[in-house]
C-alpha cells in the first residue's frame, strides 16, 4: 500500500492509460436512470463481496442499506416526471427524500392511467417501501450513527438479512422497471396518435 505522499500533486479525477477503470461521465442526457442503476448495481456487488467474505458483514449493512435506499429513490424520481406527464399533471422538482410521499404519489397517477392496477404487486411493495421509509424517513439512517439531534439513528433495527434485502429489492426494482417500461411505452403510443 503506497503512502499520500507517494501521490502528491496528483488530480484525484484522471483519465488513465489503462482505459478498463475509465468510467465514463456525463455521456447521456437523461442521468436519472444510470444514477439509480448504480447505487443499485453498487448495492448488489456488495452483497456480492460479502458473500464471498470480503467485507465485513456488521460494518458494511449500512452502506448497503443507504445504496438500496437511494437507488429506491431515484428509481421512484425516474419514473414519477414520466407518469406525472401521462397524467396530466404538471412538472414538479422532487427534491425531498421520503420514499412514502413519492411512491404515494406514482401509484395515484398509476391508478389513473390503469384502473385494473395490479391487485397483489403494487400493494406488497409499497408495503417494503414503507417498510424501508419508516426506519430512514429523511435518507440518514445508514449514513450516520445518530440524528441531527443526537439521537441514536437506529435504536429499534438489531439485525439485518442482507440475502433476504437482497432478494427482496431485486424484486422491488424489476416491477418498478417494468412499471417504467409500461409508462415509457404508452408514452410512444401516445405520441403516434
Amino acid at each position: 500500500m503506497r503512502s499520500p505522499s507517494d501521490f502528491a500533486g496528483q488530480q484525484l479525477f484522471i483519465q488513465g492509460e489503462d482505459w478498463h477503470n475509465n468510467a465514463m461521465l456525463g455521456w447521456t442526457h437523461f442521468p436519472w436512470d444510470i444514477y439509480a442503476a448504480g447505487y443499485k448495481d453498487a448495492a448488489d456487488a456488495l452483497v456480492g463481496a460479502l458473500a464471498e467474505r470480503k467485507a465485513f458483514l456488521d460494518s458494511v449493512v449500512y452502506p448497503l442499506v443507504f445504496l438500496y435506499r437511494q437507488g429506491l429513490e431515484l428509481q421512484l424520481k425516474l419514473i414519477l416526471p414520466l407518469a406525472r406527464r401521462l397524467a396530466g399533471k404538471e412538472a414538479v422538482a422532487d427534491h425531498q427524500h421520503g420514499l412514502m410521499s413519492l411512491w404515494s404519489e406514482l401509484r395515484r397517477h398509476l391508478g389513473q392511467l390503469n384502473p385494473r392496477e395490479d391487485e397483489k404487486e403494487l400493494p406488497a411493495v409499497e408495503d417494503f417501501i414503507h417498510q424501508l421509509d419508516a426506519v430512514d424517513p429523511g435518507s440518514f439512517a445508514f449514513r450516520y450513527p445518530t440524528t441531527k439531534k443526537g439521537e441514536v439513528s437506529l435504536p429499534e433495527l438489531r439485525h439485518v438479512n442482507v440475502r433476504h434485502l437482497s432478494e427482496i429489492m431485486d424484486s422491488v426494482f424489476m416491477l418498478l422497471g417494468g412499471i417504467y417500461s409500461w409508462l415509457g411505452e404508452m408514452e410512444q403510443n401516445n405520441a403516434y396518435y
